[in-house]
């Protein structure tokens, strides 16, 4: 499915949260799933499913998943399994990180739909919510 401009700005939006908080570690390896990604690599599948922006340190101490979401796409289940599994696998990683981007008009929902995935978690990862212009 092709990427629509939203979805490639809020990816953008991951990519420099990721770039500028994180610059402390060393040996970062940031993927993306852009349609021409900036590194030139895909990230891995993550239970099943590929996030928009993995990153890992070497030696691993932290992992991080991204993902963007328009209002649209975060309400499909096919979103909210994709939600859970990502966090289900941080929850086994050291210092896990869950990124998910959404326009503004989506940030009630996508704390809503992380929360209730939570639930189902023996423990929560750190979960960073961003929100993009609508534009």
């Amino acid at each position: 499915m092709a990427e629509s401009p939203q979805h490639a700005r809020l990816v953008r939006l991951i990519l420099e949260y990721v770039e500028q908080e994180f610059k402390d570690l060393e040996w970062l390896a940031v993927y993306d799933d852009a349609a021409e990604p900036m590194r030139g690599e895909k990230p891995p599948r993550v239970g099943g499913y590929v996030p928009d922006v993995f990153a890992v340190d070497t030696p691993r101490s932290t992992t991080i998943i991204g993902e963007a979401k328009t209002l649209l796409d975060l309400e499909t289940q096919h979103s909210r399994q994709q939600i859970t599994s990502f966090l289900q696998h941080l929850t086994l990683a050291r210092n896990g990180v869950f990124i998910l981007a959404t326009p503004i008009s989506a940030a009630g929902l996508a704390r809503n739909i992380v929360a209730a995935s939570c639930r189902e978690l023996p423990s929560i990862p750190r979960v960073i919510y961003l929100n993009g212009n609508p534009s």
